[in-house]
């Protein structure tokens, strides 16, 4: 079975094997699943293209026992379920999902954001810093915004890291409008509402991230003070921060 839907008339005469067996340039790699730039008629998109899991993995997926998040269709139900509630991502302008017995391949493609930084070198790189005096508080106001609108309305990320927050740096101009766009979500999950459990690993993820790369104490300030579930900050405060240093004893090797 093969679905395959575009909004873009660029790709209307292109057909799902073309789409998928694009070569550009690797972003990320993974086990069943990667993320590559490419040029298409003189403009910069982004594919990201799945491959089916193990068998072991297919099989769980098909009796239900867990979610299928080697599939684009999970990332393309994201892109409507973000743009209904007001986050900010990439425009998405193609999805191809081609089932077959144990055989399954999709993909997305969106078109590229252009002139951004992702927040963990935003925070780092030594080119940025004249800029976080001047925009890192409402930097993190806008990222607290972002969680809030997710987990407000039962949204889980599962990835909510720095690196998949990415700053429009024409934004800066003004202060009062910093951009912010929010990618990586093949693992996102919609649910009625985000058990405590969930909501202490996504933001304990989140301040871990910001440990390494950003300015921790500010964060904490902002996030006790403009997060819509203050009494949850409260309660689960070192619930949060036992998170964070769990995944920085895992990465140490890596950050340290």
């Amino acid at each position: 079975m093969l679905t395959f839907y575009s909004n873009k008339k660029d790709f209307k005469d292109s057909s799902f094997l073309d789409l998928f067996n694009v070569n550009g340039k690797t972003i990320r790699s993974g086990a069943n699943r990667e993320t590559l730039e490419f040029l298409f008629k003189n403009k910069k998109y982004f594919i990201k293209r799945f491959s089916n899991g193990s068998i072991l993995q297919n099989i769980l997926n098909k009796m239900g026992f867990v979610k299928d998040v080697s599939n684009a269709r999970n990332e393309f139900e994201a892109y409507h379920i973000l743009k209904e509630i007001g986050v900010e991502t990439a425009k998405l302008v193609c999805y191809g999902d081609e089932k077959k017995l144990f055989c399954n391949r999709s993909f997305v493609i969106s078109e590229k954001i252009e002139n951004f930084e992702q927040l963990d070198f935003f925070f780092s790189r030594a080119k940025y810093r004249k800029y976080h005096k001047n925009h890192q508080d409402q930097i993190y106001k806008k990222v607290v915004q972002i969680i809030n609108k997710l987990h407000q309305n039962g949204i889980v990320h599962h990835d909510l890291y720095l690196c998949h927050f990415l700053l429009d740096l024409n934004s800066l101009e003004n202060k009062k409008n910093i951009k912010i766009y929010l990618i990586d979500f093949h693992r996102l999950q919609k649910n009625k509402r985000v058990p405590s459990g969930r909501l202490i690993k996504e933001l304990g993820d989140l301040l871990f991230s910001v440990k390494y790369f950003a300015n921790e104490e500010l964060f904490q300030e902002i996030l006790l003070s403009d997060y819509g579930n203050k009494n949850f900050i409260e309660t689960y405060k070192l619930n949060i921060q036992q998170r964070a240093k769990l995944m920085l004893e895992k990465y140490k090797n890596k950050y340290g």
